[in-house]
């Protein structure tokens, strides 16, 4: 709490550094002789010594708003190991995350899960439960009911939640319409990639397709990193036609809304919409009627797609998107976890460090 206190009330904005500087600037203007009137008539004050006050003041602004900052000096690889000080802190600030916290609000959950009928058998595991609590930022019957929608979709559609055949990952293209990207936002956040355009319904079947999409976001989840700082998601629809508009049914757009904000537990940070075709007018159509406003204002479509660069640094995107990375693909990922998918059970997973 006093952490919390702390940048509340001291947390460094923009308009203080930039009020700092200008005043430093003035000064070095008025330097010339020495000193300065001040607001009173009777007492002058010493420029040099304001001024070296004053940047000393800036350093320690800039000090402490890299010590709180949200993102990271450097980017940082899709898959980690460890979670960064920058990501600890957004935990604990954002999420209101604390060692005892976590403990007794994983005991919370459980107790009402055994008082459901639904969940009352299955032995979740404790990082499973910890990712609707992240979620959630800790609201514990928010958290709970989460899992139990998550429990009934996977009952309801037990298919979508089976690991596709490994060989399909070098005998079809088809599975290349997702992609993770091998680097992350400076915020920490994972970037996927979906070029819908590169599935051929004739080659992969739909259910396939919601096997690939559900096994994604359920392994992506496993990394802490990514419970705490989110996903942000670019649909490419170049390329897509008539074949795939068959599939944009009330149904399934409602069982993508469904599984998205009411089951898995993911943090979508952004949504970004490129190439624009006849297949998205009526996907967003139907799609935003289900929508909060905060998720609306999430989406954001671009005509040019210059425009990316006002949300992601170069050095995360792939070359085809005017960006730094020539080989941008995490495949060998998307492989591995598919494999381990195949031993996912309702109760959960532990996290993969």
């Amino acid at each position: 709490m006093l952490f919390i206190y702390y940048r509340q009330a001291f947390y460094p904005t923009y308009d203080t550094v930039k009020a700092v500087g200008e005043r430093i600037i003035g000064l070095k203007e008025a330097g010339e002789g020495g000193s300065s009137a001040s607001c009173s008539p009777h007492r002058r004050i010493d420029v040099k010594e304001e001024k070296e006050t004053l940047e000393d003041n800036l350093r320690v602004n800039y000090k402490m708003f890299k010590m709180l900052s949200n993102e990271s000096e450097e980017i940082l690889p899709f898959e980690m190991d460890r979670i960064p000080e920058f990501v600890l802190r957004k935990c604990e600030v954002e999420l209101t995350e604390t060692p005892e916290k976590k403990l007794r609000a994983v005991q919370e959950v459980r107790e009402l899960l055994r008082q459901n009928w639904e969940t009352s058998d299955i032995d979740f595991h404790d990082d499973f439960i910890v990712q609707f609590l992240r979620r959630n930022k800790y609201d514990v019957r928010r958290s709970c009911k989460n899992i139990q929608n998550f429990v009934v979709l996977r009952k309801e559609q037990s298919e979508m939640f089976r690991n596709i055949e490994d060989e399909y990952f070098s005998s079809k293209s088809s599975t290349e319409f997702i992609r993770l990207l091998p680097k992350r936002c400076p915020e920490g956040c994972a970037i996927t990639l979906f070029q819908l355009g590169k599935w051929d319904p004739n080659e992969l079947a739909f259910v396939d397709v919601k096997r690939l999409m559900a096994m994604c976001f359920v392994q992506l989840l496993r990394d802490p990193m990514t419970q705490i700082s989110g996903v942000k998601a670019i649909f490419d629809f170049q390329g897509t036609s008539f074949q795939h508009l068959r599939y944009v049914t009330l149904e399934n757009l409602h069982l993508f809304y469904n599984s998205a904000f009411n089951c898995i537990p993911c943090r979508y940070k952004r949504a970004h919409i490129v190439n624009e075709s006849l297949v998205l007018t009526p996907v967003w159509a139907i799609l935003k009627q289900f929508l909060s406003e905060k998720i609306k204002s999430r989406v954001h479509f671009h005509s040019n797609m210059s425009d990316l660069f006002e949300f992601f640094p170069r050095s995360v995107l792939p070359a085809e998107y005017g960006g730094d990375l020539p080989d941008a693909d995490a495949k060998d990922w998307l492989r591995r976890a598919n494999m381990e998918h195949g031993s996912n059970s309702v109760g959960g997973q532990p996290n993969f460090y």
